[in-house]
């Protein structure tokens, strides 16, 4: 697919990594690309210089004959103006990011006056992804598919856990389950298990199950925590903003400490329920004062990936129960592993699987259809295809499907009825299917098959 993105910050530069990466042709459009250069060197792209709201640029770029126009500029205005002067000139679908809380229900409400196919907000994305990890406090990340019928939550075997030593069929067996282990990372590796792999001290698994299941399960490694009832969030931005305001709705108590004095008096107009501190997060003392040793949950959301991780290291050392942590630098794993920090959350992550989720459902028309992406940390995914006729195994028992290396099937929605597949069950026509991959680039339903 030919892809014109406008806007080559730290969203814009992920996305053009993660839409080449599954061969689609991008040309990319930004005022300037002096800081860009390893970008343009190390990707298969096209680049023009320029504004992009002028539409001698957009044309320049190809965007009168692009399947699809991407606006992520820094400004909403400019994201909106630049999708409808491309579906003007000619774009078939267009995408603008708008972040603004304040603009989110006028947006929503001119999507179609403004020819907008999808309207992105990172910040609100994260926000509700933040928010779910927090319901589920024992988890160290949460999400849902296959419509909230299944949950995909992430776990740690830590000391004395009854996990530690059981096997994955094992566990299922004993306490009459249905759960899948997609992955597990285990020093520094990524293994995609099989039903005798034995779960070990210090493993980080990602499970898929039922809500009932998954807690059934929970309760076995004692893990069912108090509810989360005391949040305190370092840092006034916009997420700070969706956040409060959904935690406030689940009931919740909430502080938010914000170092910058006007930001705090605009979010107490915005927040009248919430606490709203002017201060320094890196202050201890002011920590202390504001209860963080009697909070449920510490959410570090400033604008810096290091103050973030320092400032979650710190509620980590005075055991506040759930913390997570936001980071936009895609390569500081191996410094978070080193920290002890578990839950994170990137906004361009969260935005980009969104996307990367259309297009694919964009290329595979007609046939059978990605319909969402869950992506962990690049680590693995899961992809959920609506089966067509195009499969070529259709109604072929899974024991004799020849997937890929490092792949399985998670899930089958089949009408209403959710499946937990074993070898003798089929993938038919119309069914629903959660693939879990780790290696492999899947960008139709069949190239999961060898």
């Amino acid at each position: 697919m030919k892809i014109v993105i406008v806007g080559v910050g730290k969203l814009g530069e992920y996305l053009a990594y993660e839409l080449v990466n599954d061969e689609n042709e991008v040309t990319l459009v930004d005022v300037s690309f002096d800081k860009k250069n390893d970008l343009i060197n190390n990707l298969d792209v096209n680049y023009v210089e320029g504004n992009g709201v002028d539409p001698k640029v957009l044309e320049q770029a190809g965007v009168n004959t692009c399947d699809l126009l991407i606006s992520v500029t820094g400004k909403d205005e400019l994201n909106l103006m630049i999708s409808l002067i491309g579906k003007k000139i000619g774009a078939k679908h267009t995408i603008a990011r708008s972040r603004n809380p304040e603009y989110a229900n006028s947006v929503s409400l001119l999507k179609e006056d403004l020819g907008l196919s999808m309207v992105i907000n990172p910040e609100q994305m994260t926000a509700s992804s933040i928010a779910r990890t927090l319901n589920i406090p024992s988890a160290l990340d949460s999400t849902s598919m296959l419509k909230g019928k299944i949950e995909v939550v992430t776990l740690k075997v830590k000391e004395n856990n009854k996990l530690d030593k059981s096997t994955i069929r094992g566990l299922s067996k004993r306490l009459g389950i249905n759960i899948i282990v997609c992955a597990i990372e285990r020093d520094g590796e990524v293994i995609v298990p099989k039903g005798d792999t034995k779960l070990q001290l210090g493993d980080k698994i990602h499970i898929t199950g039922t809500r009932k299941d998954i807690n059934t399960l929970l309760k076995h490694m004692g893990l069912i925590s108090e509810k989360t009832k005391k949040v305190i969030i370092s840092g006034g931005s916009a997420i700070a903003v969706y956040l409060t305001n959904i935690l406030l709705d689940m009931g919740m108590s909430v502080k938010i400490i914000e170092l910058d004095k006007d930001r705090c008096l605009e979010l107490t107009e915005k927040l009248p329920k919430a606490v709203i501190i002017h201060g320094d997060s890196s202050d201890q003392k002011l920590l202390y004062q504001e209860g963080i040793e009697d909070s449920d949950a510490f959410v570090a959301l400033t604008s810096i990936d290091e103050e973030n991780i320092v400032y979650s290291m710190f509620a980590s050392l005075v055991k506040v129960p759930k913390i997570i942590t936001k980071v936009n630098h895609i390569k500081l794993d191996g410094v978070l592993e080193s920290a002890k920090i578990d839950s994170t959350v990137a906004p361009k992550k969260v935005a980009s699987n969104q996307i990367v989720q259309y297009v694919r459902a964009m290329a595979s028309r007609g046939g059978s259809s990605c319909e969402a992406i869950y992506n962990y940390r690049d680590i693995f995914e899961l992809i959920e295809f609506k089966v067509k006729d195009d499969f070529k195994k259709i109604g072929v028992q899974l024991k004799d499907l020849e997937l890929k290396d490092e792949m399985i099937i998670g899930a089958i929605l089949r009408d209403k009825s959710l499946i937990f597949p074993s070898g003798k069950d089929t993938i038919m026509e119309g069914d629903t299917i959660v693939v879990v991959n780790s290696k492999n680039k899947v960008l139709d339903i069949n190239d999961i098959l060898k």
